[in-house]
């Protein structure tokens, strides 16, 4: 779900669960190196069930297929005729030589991550020191849109700006090794791919790898048989995918992205006890998995032979099937059809055109809590402020940014409004909107969140100018602003207040911290901002960037906290604007 995929957007899933002819790779971390590709064309001898979950007739008529832009033209006027947004604000800004102008800040960093490597300790071999010098770009090409078309072609730079852009998905040769350019025919299909997914389920990473690998060139791993293997789940598309037709690419990359349902969620749903169950899968001592129900010959709730493969395969073959050829998938295995239905897709189902209107499961219950109210006790609201004061802390003085205490108050809220409900909503799955592995939820408490702000936001601003007074004799009116600043650095000395350890989400969520103080920089960079004069983010986004670089005017008064600007209005007013609510 989208939530979770925004939540999760650092971390990169790179396995190699691939689309194969034949077989599959042991998984692991892509390591090896490219070797020539040899073409291998064997078809599979024939079977009781497809090698594949869906023929090109299912995919090319699938039910509910969004309509997006695929071509430079299309692209160029779905930019056109795009509002700026709130926040917009002209101004230049330089990549690579190349001189930005009064652009879309979306599409400005769009273009900086498709021409800088998306890990910054890979060195790109191909990509140019200067991209400006390198394509001759002169001041006339001033627009994103532009400079894509000089660096990566006419047709491809929009397709691929766009991709990014919109999705969060990096085609670029100069991101990732070993990746070749798209050409406008093959990524005008891994667009077409994307009218698939429903919107609600992206963007499915961040900075999300999506390339054409090596031309030429398999992966080592992949042995003799490399020249059957299509694609992988990381995700890399290879020469066999190039060569198969349209739809094909699309049933392709479909299925890669299936792995990507259940692993970039880190709900690892294909490693589920629930899932391996269906299947009576069991790993052996090798680490390989069996279907000991395939053995027995118990049922066949295989939807293709691939499926058969291992877990993994057989869970992204099950959400291809549920996508293109659902009444194969119920016949095969109606809880396999049900539990991708409430974990995966929300609810969603794709058997007929009158689905293509219906909303989400959990869209009926968040309308139910904005309707009626969360109906949390004080008691109830107690506790929720007690388990995420500490990431409301970090938000100002932490290494975490504000949507973490949102999603603190936000699965602790859910975990009580869900036990009120129960009995109402007999299909509110736990892992469907709510994980406690990863402790978050899809649901939005907004007046919850909004109330607990408004309570430590004074608090908070009275904690801090008490925990500055121990240091007040260090301060002297002799100092510049980045001495003075230098000061309150000496917040890390300090722990955060009444900190309940033992709540669960500050201890086994993925954005635990061990760390209890403040962090020195973040302290510093607060002082610097009061002292300096900030502006709050919703008037400006440059000029509150262009503050926090703020380190070189001298205020020569005394050295009285009051008189450096830092009153508790104002530290108060700070802390409102930078945990305000963002989302409406």
């Amino acid at each position: 779900m989208k939530s979770f995929a925004f939540i999760l957007s650092t971390i990169v899933f790179a396995t190699s669960a691939c689309t194969h002819f034949t077989k599959v790779a042991t998984e692991k971390e892509f390591t090896d190196h490219p070797v020539p590709y040899s073409p291998n064309h064997r078809q599979p001898a024939n079977n009781k069930i497809p090698w594949w979950s869906a023929n090109e007739n299912q995919v090319q008529n699938a039910f509910c297929r969004s309509k997006l832009p695929a071509t430079s033209a299309a692209i160029t006027a779905f930019y056109k005729n795009r509002p700026l947004g709130p926040g917009y604000e002209g101004g230049t800004y330089t990549i690579s030589g190349i001189e930005i102008k009064d652009e879309r800040p979306e599409l400005v960093l769009a273009l900086s991550k498709l021409l800088f490597p998306a890990n910054p300790e890979e060195k790109i071999k191909e990509a140019p020191a200067n991209f400006q010098q390198t394509f001759k770009i002169n001041s006339s090409c001033s627009k994103a849109l532009c400079a894509v078309q000089k660096i990566f072609g006419p047709e491809v730079g929009p397709q691929m700006l766009y991709l990014m852009d919109q999705f969060d998905i990096n085609t670029s040769p100069y991101a990732f090794i070993n990746a070749s350019a798209f050409n406008a025919s093959e990524i005008a299909d891994v667009i077409r791919s994307l009218e698939l997914v429903h919107p609600d389920q992206l963007p499915f990473g961040s900075n999300k790898k999506l390339i054409r690998f090596k031309r030429g060139y398999t992966r080592a791993s992949y042995g003799d048989d490399g020249g059957s293997v299509v694609a992988n789940a990381a995700i890399e598309l290879f020469d066999s995918w190039s060569e198969q037709s349209s739809v094909m690419r699309q049933y392709t990359l479909y299925h890669e992205i299936a792995h990507n349902h259940s692993d970039n969620q880190f709900s690892d749903y294909d490693r589920s006890a629930s899932w391996l169950a269906l299947s009576d899968w069991k790993e052996n001592k090798g680490g390989e998995f069996e279907s000991l129900r395939k053995k027995a010959k118990q049922g066949h709730p295989f939807v293709s032979r691939y499926g058969e493969t291992n877990p993994f395969e057989d869970f992204a073959e099950s959400l291809t099937a549920y996508r293109f050829n659902p009444s194969w998938l119920k016949q095969k295995s109606k809880d396999k059809y049900n539990l991708i239905k409430l974990l995966v897709h929300d609810g969603l189902e794709y058997t007929s055109a009158k689905d293509c209107q219906q909303a989400p499961a959990s869209k009926g219950y968040q309308r139910n809590i904005d309707q009626n109210g969360d109906r949390l006790s004080t008691a109830d609201k107690d506790y929720i402020l007690k388990s995420c004061r500490k990431p409301f802390y970090e938000s100002v003085l932490g290494h975490m940014p504000t949507s973490f205490f949102d999603a603190c108050v936000n699965y602790e809220a859910t975990l009580l409004w869900q036990k009120q409900n129960q009995l109402q909503y007999p299909d509110l799955v736990q892992q469907a909107l709510f994980d406690p592995t990863l402790r978050v939820s899809v649901l939005k408490f907004k007046a919850v969140r909004q109330e607990l702000a408004e309570k430590l936001q004074p608090e908070m601003t009275d904690w801090l100018l008490k925990s500055m007074e121990s240091y007040s004799y260090q301060m002297s009116s002799a100092q510049s602003n980045a001495e003075y600043c230098d000061v309150w650095a000496k917040m890390e000395n300090r722990i955060y207040p009444e900190l309940f350890t033992e709540n669960k989400w500050a201890t086994k969520s993925i954005y635990r911290s061990r760390n209890f103080s403040p962090s020195a920089g973040a302290a510093r960079g607060l002082c610097l901002d009061l002292v300096q004069g900030f502006v709050p983010t919703a008037k400006s986004t440059r000029s509150t960037v262009t503050s926090w670089l703020r380190k070189t005017v001298y205020i020569s008064d005394d050295g009285k906290i009051s008189e450096r600007g830092i009153t508790r209005d104002s530290l108060m007013t700070y802390i409102k604007d930078r945990t305000r609510l963002y989302e409406k």
